[in-house]
């Protein structure tokens, strides 16, 4: 507990001797705008014929971030926004020369839309300058939202409800964008708010901004819009019952069984900057399926959490930007018993806000008995306060233990330090924690420790940064693959953009990884150059790497289950080539060829996809990874298969499928999905799986088909 005092010290200095950051000016003070409310609501159908627009609050100041930084945009973009009591509304005008050449082939709601000409807003409604919202929309009406933490991190898989409808005209596209209040967290107390606007041309591969700095618009670098007072959430209830009509049958044991659940989710806004979430019998059997990866090492995979339940307001449940290894709590590890099998949740509880310039979360949950782990209480508590300009100090607590009977409990305290206006005009980020584990079952060398710091600019990179894991370290609702380690992390890339020929930028870069054991003994060590890459003006990508690996093997371990790697020394190098070409081709190719050393012996990996748009209504994705490994113990060939088409009739009903193939595990999978999105908040999701192992002879066999139906509707109050 002594270093965890010492480190909370150390926090506690680095605020006193820090000089409050900047507030990021652009060209000499931060851009804002005045709106109105709105006299009249307008009709959300992408066409800008509402009285209300005459009148909105306008801006057309808009930048190119790429290929220029700062220069003047080939296409006119003009935004309008308005709000009445219960919807922000914005309306936007992207004038286009050439509008037969809008890029618009994603037509299934929530999918990435990168290979498509976009619109996007994002709302800082705390005006913190720290985290935002973000909604995007492309010429068909696809919505994509996200959650953007810490001017770090962007969590990809939060929804939330909101309307947008897109056109496309003469001389271009528009897009017509409600968010409701009761979708988003604010602050009554100020009627102004961070917001930024964005669009991407993608034939051009030009993006424009309202406001960025170095090519970047994290919500540091926002403007601010006032004038938003009186607004309501109603009474802040969303009532989200949902049925899920299911059979399973065991192909092996020749059993079927069936059910029908229903469950229940509620969200109540406490004040309109903090919400209570409550589940009960919660249901994830039609959450997407994990993507197979294959271990090359002896190291646990990480898998990221794609239950809605667990990903609302996940941000603020963060702790010390850590990526994977040393997260104090990992959301998977709720509903998962120790060998992966699924465990039944009764219920939970969630509160996450604000309060001030407190962060807040709580999460209880009630996990059922499996196995001889016995049912068990499950909480975390996480809460930060924001300091200085754009900085936060924080804690964590956890408790509880699901794949176990042992008790076990987690405290951390950690400090995100961001300067907009640092050391060179730079921005400069830098982050330090500190955590304790106490398990029943072991006794000392439990603590973990970190810190980084980065000058992150657009043409000069620089990091370091470094971990103290013990071997005790056992955060049971978190996440670690490697304890009892120190790790050292540097690297630098710096970055040329010229500016005529082919080329939009060229990088070179090195990174070093330096981890040893608690006596200082080297564990592994590896060193990462690329000489150069290439990144063109039609978005194709391409490297070469060269990578020096030492690993020392204490304890001998099995590779795919079949061949031996004795505990030894190993010293090896590998290179690899690489070349992605752009999302917005057709038929775009992803290739990769790495070969060398491995472990003794030798490996040559080789990896391909192929992507073929057809149209904004055929997508399939077709990839496989092959690994030929040659060790003094033996040889194996491991293949992973996949294949992904996604049928979009319209914007509401879609078919998606994905098929995979493991061989080192002799398993393949199939997941299909028919999903009706009539509107935001409303859902149904027709779900089959069947899965199957494979013989040495490669013939295929069922083992296990499941099928799933769920409706959710969610009444809004």
């Amino acid at each position: 507990m002594f270093r965890i005092t010492r480190i909370s010290i150390t926090i506690l200095l680095l605020l006193l001797v820090s000089n409050a950051a900047a507030v990021y000016i652009v060209d000499g003070e931060r851009k804002s705008f005045e709106i109105h409310r709105a006299t009249s609501a307008p009709i959300i159908d992408g066409r800008l014929d509402d009285d209300v627009w005459k009148t909105a609050a306008m801006v057309d100041d808009f930048h190119q971030t790429s290929p220029s930084d700062g220069a003047k945009p080939t296409e006119v973009t003009i935004v309008r926004v308005a709000f009445d009591d219960e919807f922000l509304y914005i309306a936007a005008d992207l004038k286009d020369s050439d509008p037969d050449s809008i890029s618009a082939k994603q037509m299934i709601q929530g999918k990435m839309i990168f290979s498509d000409d976009r619109f996007w807003v994002t709302l800082d409604s705390f005006n913190n300058k720290r985290n935002d919202y973000f909604f995007q929309v492309n010429a068909n009406g696809v919505r994509r939202d996200a959650l953007r933490e810490n001017n770090a991190r962007m969590i990809e898989e939060w929804a939330t409800i909101w309307q947008a409808e897109s056109t496309v005209t003469e001389d271009g596209w528009t897009t017509e964008i409600a968010i409701p209040f009761k979708s988003i967290s604010f602050s009554p107390n100020t009627d102004t708010w961070g917001i930024n606007f964005g669009r991407g041309i993608m034939r051009k591969q030009e993006y424009a901004m309202w406001a960025s700095h170095d090519r970047q618009d994290w919500p540091a670098y926002s403007g601010e819009v006032s004038g938003i007072e009186d607004i309501k959430q109603g009474v802040g209830l969303d009532v989200v019952p949902s049925v899920s009509l299911s059979q399973s049958r065991d192909l092996v044991l020749d059993t079927d069984s069936s059910g029908f659940d229903p469950s229940l989710d509620v969200r109540y806004r406490i004040t309109p900057s903090l919400s209570a979430t409550f589940t009960l019998n919660t249901d994830f059997s039609t959450a997407e399926v994990d993507e197979q990866q294959v271990s090359l090492d002896r190291f646990s995979l990480f898998f990221p959490e794609k239950r809605d339940f667990f990903l609302q307001d996940a941000g603020i449940f963060e702790f010390g930007n850590i990526d994977t290894n040393g997260r104090p709590f990992f959301s998977r590890r709720i509903g998962l018993s120790g060998d992966g099998q699924s465990v039944g949740i009764d219920g939970g509880i969630k509160l996450t806000g604000r309060v001030g310039d407190f962060n807040v979360g709580a999460l209880a949950i009630r996990q059922e008995a499996a196995g001889d782990v016995e049912a068990t209480d499950l909480f975390v508590v996480r809460g930060s306060y924001n300091v200085l300009d754009e900085s936060a100090v924080g804690f964590i607590m956890t408790h509880g233990d699901p794949t176990s009977n042992e008790s076990n409990s987690v405290v951390g305290v950690d400090f995100l330090y961001r300067d907009s206006d640092g050391p060179f005009g730079e921005i400069l980020t830098g982050k330090v924690w500190a955590q304790q584990s106490r398990s029943s079952n072991l006794e000392g060398d439990d603590q973990a420790f970190g810190a980084q710091f980065e000058i992150p600019s657009d043409k000069l990179l620089v990091y370091a940064g470094a971990q103290h894991i013990e071997e005790n370290f056992h955060p049971a609702l978190g996440f670690v693959n490697r304890a009892g380690i120190r790790r050292f992390d540097t690297g630098i890339r710096y970055r040329v953009r010229p500016d005529e020929g082919r080329w939009r930028a060229l990088n070179s870069r090195i990174d070093i990884t330096h981890i040893t054991d608690m006596n200082g003994d080297v564990l592994s060590q590896k060193t990462r150059v690329w000489p150069i890459s290439f990144y063109s003006h039609r978005d194709d990508f391409m490297f070469i790497e060269w990578e020096g690996n030492t690993e020392v093997v204490r304890d001998e371990f099995d590779l795919f289950g079949r061949v031996n790697i004795p505990a030894g020394e190993y010293n090896f190098n590998r290179v690899r080539a690489e070349l992605i070409s752009g999302m917005q081709r057709p038929v775009r190719v992803l290739l990769s060829v790495q070969s060398g050393g491995f472990f003794g012996g030798d490996r040559l990996e080789k990896f391909v996809e192929l992507q073929w748009r057809q149209s904004a209504y055929f997508f399939m994705a077709l990839g496989f990874t092959e690994n030929v490994v040659d060790l003094p113990s033996g040889s194996f060939t491991s293949h992973l298969g996949s294949l992904r088409t996604d049928v979009a009739f319209n914007s509401k009903w879609s078919w998606s499928n994905f098929l995979q193939y493991d061989n080192t595990g002799d398993v393949f999978g199939v997941n299909s999905r028919l999903r009706y999105v009539p509107d935001a908040g409303k859902e149904v999701v027709l779900v089959l799986n069947q899965g199957g192992v494979v013989d040495s002879e490669n013939h295929f066999a069922s083992t296990q088909s499941d099928i799933n139906l769920k409706f959710s509707y969610t009444f809004r109050y």
